[in-house]
């Protein structure tokens, strides 16, 4: 049940209401005459929250009605403690709200006692829900902000329209605005524009991102990890899970992407940020069924570097996606000279999806891997053929799949699927499974620790596995 709040001045109006009513009550014990009490002139009592968020005393395992757009101020910091829930509420005009930060966030969900974002269930049960968000706007993190630090949240059905007072549609968040208004938002967005602050971190591990109309998570710069999160059907016809920009730097590991409109991650120097240090590694992720919602033609890897931009990328599993490891040719290639990659398993129940592991001419999506002598085709890599190199799931049947129309990649690249992830599906590699050995491990993170700007709060990059993917057996 959601609980209603009072702000601090209808808390006062009350306790002085209530103090009135004592006084008049015991007045009718004297005998003399009385003037009648003075009407009290009522004030309207606004349910839920709205505002600024420091004036907001959250309290663990409590749940908030949002009725307005909420932020945290420049120079502040604010804590949403284990347990709490936010839930967004369709504005009178049917706005969406967002979640704007221009000092430091932190949400601190637990194991067993998750931060949730959600939309009202009064508008899941609208026809405003087609199951790829826009219900609510989202957490921004602006020019200003310092830390955004998340673990253990449920973001969900994010991506609401931004109107003309956002930050998403200001100079906040990084040269004439992110996005116009009109335009479908992020569910998380965080910039560090060139000449602007540099300083502290955008963490997101053991979360939940799912149904987003577009890219779930735009980040322009900054030094960044995210660990053991779950990605589930973001992107409409398109948009990445993830999608990071220039001057940004991290790691990017066991993380579960499922059912993604394009890329699961993706690397481009472009955007805002400070130019020329777009390094990111990607190890032990797990992608499946994904990049067949994107409508251009030849766009949609699982994983994809461009633009100048370099990293290291193994251990990744890659299962029945529109294509594989991308470095993109031409004018927007990669420091191609800087990517260490191999050891990425890659498995296809028909052979059109096998065609392009390694993007060719076949499609619009030429890669440089295979294609370019700088670029050779790994060795270490696992890839089979149809049905082949199963990496045998505790519970889902990688075979099941099928592609809409006639099944070709290549003329028929747009599939309308925005399921979730199945009741009951696990994606933890069995006991026999053959994918639990052969990774690569001699390799260490971008960054040895990310440690908060007040230093309470240190996150250090996990070691990479022997096993591919996102995770080992139960």
């Amino acid at each position: 049940m959601i609980k209603q709040y009072l702000n601090r001045t209808q808390r006062l109006f009350v306790f002085f209401l209530s103090a009135a009513v004592l006084v008049a009550a015991c007045s009718k014990n004297n005998d003399g005459p009385s003037d009648p009490p003075e009407e009290e002139e009522e004030e309207e009592v606004v349910d839920g929250i709205s505002g600024d968020l420091t004036e907001v005393s959250f309290q663990a395992g409590e749940s908030y009605d949002v009725v307005g757009d909420i932020f945290v101020p420049e120079g502040a910091s604010v804590t949403i403690p284990a347990g709490v829930t936010l839930e967004f509420q369709e504005g009178p005009n049917g706005e969406a709200w967002f979640l704007e930060v221009f000092g430091s966030l932190y949400i601190l969900g637990e194991e067993n006692d998750r931060v949730v974002l959600t939309p009202s269930e009064e508008l899941l049960a609208s026809s405003k829900n087609q199951g790829i968000g826009q219900l609510w706007g989202g957490i921004i993190g602006t020019n200003t902000a310092g830390d955004l630090v998340i673990q253990y949240a449920d973001i969900l059905h994010a991506g609401g329209t931004v109107r003309e007072e956002n930050a998403m549609a200001q100079a906040a968040t990084g040269g004439g605005g992110e996005l116009s208004a009109g335009d479908a938002s992020y569910a998380l967005y965080y910039v560090r524009e060139d000449g602007q602050r540099q300083d502290g971190i955008f963490v997101l591990t053991h979360s939940h991102i799912a149904f987003t109309p577009d890219d779930a998570i735009r980040i322009n710069g900054g030094t960044i990890l995210f660990t053991y999160n779950r990605f589930e059907v973001t992107g409409g016809t398109g948009g990445d899970a993830v999608n990071i920009k220039a001057g940004s730097s991290g790691d990017f590991a066991y993380n579960f992407f499922y059912n993604l409109a394009t890329n699961g991650l993706k690397s481009a120097d472009t955007g805002p940020g400070v130019s020329g240090a777009l390094e990111t590694n990607f190890y032990n992720n797990t992608i499946i069924n994904s990049g067949y919602r994107r409508a251009e033609p030849g766009r949609g890897a699982g994983l994809n570097y461009e633009s100048d931009a370099y990293g290291k990328v193994y251990n990744n599993l890659l299962v029945n996606n529109r294509f594989g490891l991308r470095f993109v040719s031409g004018e927007d290639e990669p420091r191609v000279e800087e990517i260490g990659y191999g050891y990425n398993w890659y498995y296809g129940a028909v052979q059109s999806i096998l065609d392009e592991v390694y993007p060719t001419d076949a499609t619009a999506s030429v890669g440089l891997i295979g294609n370019d002598p700088r670029a050779p085709i790994p060795t270490t890599d696992i890839v089979g053929g149809p049905g082949e190199n199963d990496p045998e799931f505790v519970n889902f049947d990688p075979s099941t799949f099928v592609f809409s129309g006639n099944g070709s990649i290549a003329t028929d690249p747009l599939r309308s699927n925005i399921e979730p992830i199945p009741d009951g599906a696990d994606f933890h590699l069995s006991a026999g499974s053959p994918a639990l050995t052969g990774g690569f491990t001699d390799f260490g993170p971008v960054h040895e620790n990310y440690v908060s700007l007040d230093g309470q709060l240190t996150f250090t990059p996990p070691a990479p596995s022997e096993f591919f993917g996102a995770f080992g057996t139960n």
